[in-house]
Formats: structure tokens, C-alpha cells, sequence
């Protein structure tokens, strides 16, 4: 424990020292959080959309004033704008100004009376499938509600719709408690890649080889530090999210850390397995951003659902830690879920962090017994 104990105070003293760690602890987390609570948004705002009204009947100015009521829609009539209306939409859908052309033809009004099928002419841009998504489904809901109102379906159907966790649908609630995913997983990585390259850069480590301390003590020594580190980085990030972003903490915080802390080991060992096979610095890092940012990004659940990838590609998130607590840090924030919720996802973490502490133990005594 004595031995143990100075290479702790050691790698202490590297970190507060050390203004590039400080910098991956507390600068990178608060820059990727604000880019992903504000710049990376699928929210819809304003859908800015023309109107050709043929028709100009009651029913077409009713159905129009279902669109301008909506406060998402920013209604523009090119009826008496151009003297051809639908060269004159197409024009301002190519150059990005409107997001959707409505066209009501003038037939509209005759067969709404006569019971026949009325035809509205829709055109989206496309060049965003997220937002023409959500165009489409926005102007289903619309369109739905017009016609409820002119054949007084709303007596015969009672649709009471809710929407649990996210009722408002923000980005900022989907992407920031994964975020925290993402960050711990990078930043305890790349903490102890960098540690252990940090000594062999400087030759230090030699020394520490020579030392009559073991490889598992040197190991422990140098990841006891980042787990506080790391379980430090994860309260600043909670509390950036819950009083800055506003993202609700339903669940228990205990339960939250318990789990975290299995799979900060997971990043830790892969720091430490990345940092026997880097011979600098600058090396360690860029091999920890390529192992594990890009992956724990688009292959595990992040961004994209796994559902909707390739076969190949979901199996390979099956091996990547962050698919596993992002369904855990999401249940347990958003959803308030509790442990029993969880306990797949726990055993997988903790065979993986198991397995790459076996890989690293034995990849670190291998260069141990090199450089002796």
C-alpha cells in the first residue's frame, strides 16, 4: 500500500501539473457540451412555407389558416406574387428560401361538397431528410385536424395522444445525457494513454520498471488518480446539463455513478492498453480520439438508432462500451429506470472493462520485460 501510494501521489502531481490533462478534463467537456446543446439541433422552428390557392374558397381559407395559426409555419400566398405561382415556388424552393410548396387546386371546394377525394398538391425540399421528416409529419397532423373540423370526426374519434420523457421533443434532451457517454469514455482514455506516454517520452518509466514495485501496482497507481478525475468530470457535466440545459434528473444519482464507474474502468483499461503500443504523446491521443470518438459517435446509438444501421455495422457496436451506457445514463436520466433495469447492460461493461484490464496487464508486462 506504501508503494501503491506514492505512484498515486505521483500521478497527482502529473495532473495538476500538467496543463495539457487539465485541459482534455475541463476545457473539451464544456466545448463539446455547448456544441451539442446548441449547434447540433434537429428542432424545427420555422417552416417556412408557400401557398397557391386556386381554389380561394371557404374550405382553402380555412384549411390556410389552420397552417398560419400553427406556430411553426411562416405562410407566404404566391397567388398574386407571380404571374405563374408555381414557377415562382419552385424558383424559391431551389434557392432555400421556402422549405415547402402547398398547392390547393381550384376543384378543391366542388369536391369537398360532392364527398369525393379532394387532391392538395405538397412539395417538400428534401435536401435535409430530417427536416422534410418532420415538414410531413407536421402537415399530416395540419391536414388530419382540417378535415376532423369539416366532417366533424372529432365526435366520433377521441385521439389523446402523450408523449412520455421528452413531451417537447428537444435535441439538447437526447443528446446531452449521451453525451456524457461519449466524454467519459474519451477523456479517461485518453488521460491514462497520455500518462504512460508521457513516461516513456521522458524515459521515466524505465525507472519506474526498475523499481521493486509490480505492474499491477504501477497500473492501479496510475488509474486511481483518473477515476476521481473522471467521476469529477461526470459531476460537472450533470450539473451543467441539469442547471444550464435544464435536462431532468428523474432517476438516482447513486445508481448513475455505480454504473459509470464500471465503465470509466472500461476507458481506463483501453487508455492504458493504447498507451503500451504509442510511442509519444501526440500519438496516444490520436489514437484514442480514432478508437474511441469516432465509434461511441456513429456506431453506438449516439446519433443514429442501431436499428436503422447494417447488419455488419450493428454488430460491431455490440463491442463498443458506449452502446451500453448510453442506454443506461438515458434510462436513468431521462426515464428515471432503476438498476434492475439495467443489469444486461452492467454484466456486459463489466466483462468488457474485465477483459481489457486482462489485455492491458499483460500488453504492460510485456513492455516491461522489453525495456529491462
Amino acid at each position: 500500500m506504501i508503494r501503491l501510494k506514492a505512484v498515486i501521489q505521483k500521478e497527482f502531481a502529473h495532473i495538476l501539473r500538467d496543463p495539457m490533462s487539465l485541459t482534455i478534463v475541463i476545457i473539451m467537456p464544456v466545448v463539446l457540451m455547448f456544441i451539442f446543446g446548441y449547434a447540433i439541433n434537429f428542432d424545427l422552428d420555422i417552416v417556412s412555407t408557400g401557398i397557391i390557392d386556386y381554389s380561394d374558397c371557404q374550405y382553402s381559407k380555412e384549411l390556410i389558416k389552420k397552417f398560419a395559426n400553427n406556430d411553426y409555419f411562416e405562410i407566404t400566398n404566391l397567388k398574386y406574387k407571380y404571374a405563374d405561382p408555381l414557377k415562382g415556388g419552385n424558383d424559391l424552393l431551389r434557392s432555400g428560401i421556402l422549405d415547402e410548396l402547398i398547392i390547393i387546386p381550384s376543384d378543391f371546394s366542388h369536391k369537398i361538397n360532392s364527398n369525393q377525394k379532394a387532391n392538395i398538391g405538397v412539395i417538400i425540399d428534401g435536401s435535409d431528410s430530417n427536416i422534410a421528416n418532420l415538414i410531413y409529419q407536421y402537415n399530416e397532423l395540419i391536414i388530419f385536424d382540417f378535415i376532423a373540423d369539416i366532417f366533424k370526426m372529432e365526435k366520433m374519434i377521441d385521439v389523446n395522444t402523450k408523449i412520455y420523457f421528452n413531451p417537447e421533443g428537444k435535441s439538447a434532451f437526447f443528446f446531452i445525457p449521451g453525451l456524457l457517454a461519449l466524454l467519459l469514455l474519451m477523456t479517461s482514455a485518453m488521460l491514462t494513454s497520455v500518462s504512460v506516454a508521457r513516461e516513456k517520452e521522458s524515459g521515466s518509466i524505465e525507472l519506474l520498471f526498475i523499481s521493486p514495485l509490480r505492474s499491477y501496482e504501477i497500473i492501479l497507481g496510475k488509474t486511481i488518480p483518473y477515476i476521481f478525475v473522471a467521476l469529477l468530470n461526470c459531476t460537472f457535466i450533470l450539473l451543467l446539463a441539469r442547471f444550464w440545459f435544464l435536462i431532468p434528473f428523474r432517476g438516482n444519482v447513486i445508481t448513475l455513478y455505480l454504473f459509470a464507474l464500471v465503465y470509466i474502468m472500461s476507458g481506463l483499461a483501453l487508455g492504458i492498453l493504447i498507451s503500451t503500443i504509442s510511442e509519444s504523446q501526440s500519438a496516444a491521443m490520436f489514437a484514442t480520439l480514432l478508437i474511441t470518438l469516432l465509434p461511441s459517435l456513429m456506431l453506438s446509438g449516439f446519433i443514429f438508432p442501431l436499428d436503422s444501421m447494417g447488419f455488419v455495422l450493428r454488430k460491431v457496436s455490440y463491442v463498443i462500451p458506449a452502446t451500453y451506457f448510453l442506454k443506461i445514463v438515458r434510462g436513468i436520466i431521462l426515464k428515471g429506470s432503476e438498476m434492475q433495469h439495467f443489469y444486461f447492460e452492467g454484466a456486459v461493461l463489466l466483462g468488457i472493462s474485465i477483459l481489457l484490464l486482462t489485455i492491458a496487464s499483460k500488453k504492460f508486462q510485456k513492455l516491461r520485460r522489453k525495456i529491462r
